[in-house]
């Protein structure tokens, strides 16, 4: 007995189902014909492998069903090279055997199959069986195509963020820069309070775009980690210095303290330790009204050789604090412990699930203890290890210059000036690094695209070149890229190039690095990080003539 093909139908409904049914006997096509066919479902024949790929590429089917058996081209073929085809992969395939061996039933499994019949065929059995697969291949190809459209979204949001990273970092370069050069100049009292204002609240909008830009990058799971060696006591001193600064308006007592083992190199990602520390101590100072915050650095030496030490990061205030229920919404994004603390306080809401989310990546665990009306504790445990032993590092401390600017400060001095080629078309980011080079006395050189830069590099000798990423003509990494050629062409030691870009995401970092920078600096720019780019720049460079391959570095 027979069903009838309502039984697709059921399941097809106002869809429209084409079924291609391959198989050299033609009694079995015919029967397939009458029991599949139906006002919703078309049913198309093969006699063997050969015409139904033909047919498969020519057609648009929703389904095979394929017999193992058949000359010219077999089922187990026929599977094949549907699966070489992009086009033909994600078609089902029910096959049809003859064999009753699990063997041969395995391998049209591996070869792609996705159901299988024995004959002699029951066509009630098979009818509900197409219609099982055909629900299971629309569910896989509507969750593909949700992913593929959530993909382009994401490819999408990364572009408008990139692009908007850009066009916020270029005019937030002139604010903060051109700011600090004239807090540097004569001024009052009262004109000098109102420009470290402006500079801070640059600073302040920075930070929220940091932020924004890293819960994005979070979201999608790009964010990733870098290792680098670094000064633990240079690192955290950096990271507080603005929080030093506003707790002192605020008449709040900071301190920042140090363990005897919690100095030294380490390997780690250095800018994503200092964020933490720098998000902990902001809301430290912002969430406190009197008494004072303070942060101490613990290190944990491991207690049998081999393991990694433990840096503890331990932020104390006598500020707000906060219950355990709002404790539990602590670290979720855009949220802190109740509504009417935004409107308050301020803010994004975001660092502390960026503190946890860093925290978690690097391995490490974030615990806070907190009293409402007393203050809170947050607690940072990770695990580093020492690039050198302590009594190694004490020595080499010895013999370092103090900072960047000493580096600097030494290469102005000495017989010749610092000869620096900087590519930059926008007038006032040109105007910003040459007012944070001007008491350095350097002999510097502007030109306004890539063409420029690449002629005037061949015109003349520099120390160090500057380059932009986005110009008109011919971006900075072409250029950079032309002027490594160059060298090589022309047999000429390799000079240090740094990448100044408000492209401050690591995807552009990288392209810098490739494009054959010595080190990336992302704007705004300060007097530091252009200083701590320049002589990472000739240090790479440095590295790379001894070494005979190019050494990069990060600012």
């Amino acid at each position: 007995m027979s069903i009838p093909a309502a039984s697709i139908d059921h399941f097809v409904k106002t869809d429209y189902a084409r079924v291609l049914v391959v198989d050299d006997d033609p009694i079995l096509r015919e029967f397939a014909v009458s029991h599949l066919v139906s006002p919703s479902v078309e049913v198309s024949v093969a006699e063997d492998g050969l015409v139904a790929l033909e047919a498969l590429r020519k057609g648009d089917f929703d389904v095979a069903l394929v017999d193992l058996d058949m000359p010219n081209m077999n089922g187990f073929e026929l599977m094949e090279a549907m699966a070489r085809d992009p086009r033909l992969m994600s078609v089902p395939v029910v096959v049809i055997t003859g064999r009753d061996d699990m063997e041969a039933i395995d391998l049209a499994f591996a070869a792609g199959a996705t159901s299988f019949v024995v004959k002699p065929i029951n066509w009630r059995l098979i009818t509900h069986q197409l219609a099982y697969v055909l629900r299971n291949s629309r569910s896989e190809a509507a969750i593909r195509q949700a992913r593929a459209a959530a993909e382009s979204a994401s490819r999408a949001k990364s572009v408008f963020l990139a692009n908007m990273s850009h066009e916020i970092r270029t005019p937030l370069n002139g604010v903060i820069g051109l700011a600090g050069a004239l807090g540097r100049t004569a001024l009052s009292d009262e004109q000098f309070e109102m420009v470290s204002l402006i500079r801070q609240s640059g600073q302040t909008l920075e930070r929220f775009l940091t932020d924004i830009l890293d819960v994005s990058k979070i979201e999608a799971g790009k964010l990733s980690l870098q290792v680098d060696t670094f000064d633990l006591h240079e690192a955290i001193e950096a990271a507080v210095h603005l929080m030093q600064t506003a707790a002192t308006e605020k008449f709040l007592k900071f301190s920042l303290t140090f363990g005897p083992n919690a100095r030294g190199l380490f390997k780690g990602d250095v800018v994503r330790i200092r964020q933490i520390v720098s998000n902990l101590a902001s809301n430290a100072v912002k969430f406190t009204k009197e008494g004072g915050v303070t942060v101490q650095i613990e290190v944990n030496e491991p207690e049998t050789e081999g393991e990694m030490a433990t840096l503890i990061i331990k932020v104390s205030d006598t500020g707000i604090g906060f219950d355990k229920e709002a404790r539990a919404r602590l670290f979720n994004r855009f949220e802190q412990a109740d509504g009417s603390i935004t409107r308050q306080f301020g803010g994004t809401g975001l660092g502390l699930s960026i503190c946890k989310a860093l925290t978690e990546m690097m391995g490490g665990t974030i615990s806070v203890v907190s009293i409402p009306d007393q203050g809170s504790t947050f607690m940072v445990k990770l695990p580093l290890s020492r690039s050198m032993p302590l009594d190694a590092f004490d020595i080499l401390r010895a013999m370092q210059p103090t900072s960047s600017n000493q580096v600097m400060a030494e290469e102005s001095e000495s017989s010749r000036l610092l000869r620096v080629l900087l590519a930059e078309d926008h007038p006032t980011n040109q105007r910003v690094v040459a007012m944070i080079l001007q008491p350095y006395g350097v002999d510097l050189t502007v030109v306004e695209n890539g063409v420029k830069a690449i002629e005037a590099f061949e015109a003349g000798k520099f120390d160090v070149v500057l380059m932009d990423m986005q110009m008109p003509e011919m971006d900075g990494l072409k250029a950079t890229q032309a002027i490594r050629t160059y060298e090589l062409t022309a047999q000429l030691p390799r000079t240090p190039i740094a990448m100044l870009s408000a492209n401050a995401m690591k995807e552009h970092v990288e392209q810098a690095l490739e494009a054959g920078c010595d080190v990336h600096i992302a704007k705004p720019v300060t007097p530091e990080s252009l200083a701590k780019g320049i002589e990472a720049a000739l240090a790479s460079a440095v590295a790379s003539h001894h070494s005979g391959s190019p050494a990069y570095a990060r600012a």
